[in-house]
């Protein structure tokens, strides 16, 4: 029987897990421009190193979750948070970008340990308001390391060097890893539960390692070829997991319930239309506009801020109007803040650029609160789990295609040369292609949104 102050260590462990997952994501967009100086990387491969690592965190969702209720949730959290940690320490060491982004994909897979499992366990801890109260602190996690990310990035970077932020980042994981230690059950059990999914676990792994590896090489006959591969992978992961004995992900939801379709088509599309916006107008702003990673970081810190403001706000709007018409005002939002971002030429304004991510963030976070209302309340009860995991994958999924698409117009257009101010207009043009492109997604999902009526369950 665990005791109420170790079930608070644990809380604080798990929110500090969600900070760190995010927090590797925001600060190291900030240091790429630098990270990519360094090494000598391509236009391509600095988006690699953010692709491959969310990339990482999108094929093991399901299977991780699979494994955690054979194996035990605290064994998989532990083992994920020594992953993280371990990498986090070794990934400075790295002599190539090549040797980067394969630890990057490594610190990925230990993300997708942590943050799957992190809130299944704060679920099993706490029961009826307090497990609310649980879930808001690590949700918060999420929003603190969103917002901390660029500008606390930014200044290490440029004091310290991009290298500081891994270490940094590494000793509240370590610390948390010591603590999880004392106060959860972390050794390996032996649950009954259907057999594994081998098969649609090497399906989703193929198709999301090819399409991040596609778009990074879309200028070469190969990179397509693998981008093609990577689709098709994914597209018999979705035929494979209907004929499962005992599926990572039961498809009937899709086929059966059109609110539940139509809110994780949604999702995906909006994560895909707006993740990118600031992997772009960091480099925008380091490479064409000259400013240091703090700098950077202080202008990119607009979309998490709002995101932060709006969020709350969101969940309140839906107890009085219909969550999927909030919805659809935030992709709204969003897709104006895109549309803005097609404006950005070589010496774009900072209020223009301020604006769209203040657009993009408010849009975001009404909209992040309001589909998930969709989705959960598009199932009955028994089903929660699988509208829960739904949420998280198509989110992760998402990210990991809007960085491939943006992989894969910077090989197409900059080339395979590193990024510098001499090639800064073709940056920019790249740029200004991908904002159209997301532009026009995001108003699919517009009109995606506005359909996916919330069901009525019993």
């Amino acid at each position: 029987m665990i005791s109420e102050k170790e079930r608070t260590a644990a809380l604080w462990a798990i929110t500090v897990t969600q900070f760190s997952l995010v927090f590797m994501l925001s600060s190291v967009a900030v240091a790429i421009p630098s990270l990519g100086k360094e090494f000598g990387a391509t236009a391509a491969q600095l988006g690699l190193v953010e692709s491959g690592y969310i990339a990482a965190v999108a094929m093991l969702l399901f299977p991780v979750t699979r494994l955690a209720d054979m194996t035990g949730r605290g064994f998989i959290f532990a083992t994920g948070m020594a992953l993280f940690t371990t990498v986090s320490l070794i990934l400075p060491l790295s002599g190539s970008i090549e040797h980067f982004i394969i630890l990057r994909v490594f610190q990925g897979c230990g993300g997708a340990m942590m943050v799957t499992t992190g809130l299944a366990i704060l679920a099993d801890l706490f029961t009826g308001p307090r497990r609310s109260m649980a879930l808001g602190i690590a949700s918060t996690g999420v929003y603190v390391g969103l917002s901390a990310g660029p500008w606390l990035g930014g200044i290490i970077a440029t004091t310290m060097g991009w290298r500081a932020i891994f270490y940094i980042g590494a000793v509240p994981c370590a610390v948390c890893l010591a603590l999880t230690l004392c106060v959860l059950p972390v050794k390996p059990e032996h649950k009954k539960c259907p057999p594994f999914d081998w098969g649609g676990a090497i399906l989703i792994a193929i198709g999301m390692v090819m399409l991040s590896q596609g778009g990074s090489h879309f200028h070469l006959l190969t990179g397509k070829a693998m981008l093609a591969g990577g689709v098709v992978s994914l597209a018999a992961f979705a035929l494979w997991e209907k004929r499962a004995k005992a599926p990572l992900l039961d498809m009937t939801l899709f086929s059966t319930n059109q609110s539940f379709a139509l809110g994780n088509t949604v999702q995906f599309i909006s994560y895909a239309a707006t993740f990118g916006i600031t992997f772009l107008i960091s480099l925008y702003l380091q490479i064409a506009q000259g400013m240091t990673p703090s700098e950077a970081g202080m202008i990119l810190m607009a979309q998490p801020l709002m995101q932060t403001l709006f969020s709350p706000i969101s969940g309140k709007l839906c107890q009085r109007w219909a969550a999927h018409h909030i919805a659809t005002v935030g992709m709204l939002f969003a897709t104006a803040g895109l549309a803005g971002a097609i404006f950005i030429g070589d010496n774009g304004s900072l209020w223009l650029i301020i604006s769209v991510l203040g657009l993009c963030g408010t849009g975001s976070a009404i909209f992040a609160t309001a589909n998930t209302a969709v989705i959960m309340g598009a199932v009955e009860k028994e089903n929660y789990g699988i509208a829960s995991a739904m949420v998280a994958g198509m989110r992760t999924t998402g990210m990991t295609i809007s960085l491939v698409f943006i992989s894969a117009v910077l090989a197409t257009i900059v080339g395979p040369t590193t990024l510098h101010t001499g090639n800064a207009n073709a940056f920019v043009e790249a740029m200004n292609i991908s904002f159209i492109t997301l532009t026009a997604f995001s108003a699919l999902g517009v009109f995606l949104s506005a359909r996916a009526k919330l069901k009525r369950t019993k």
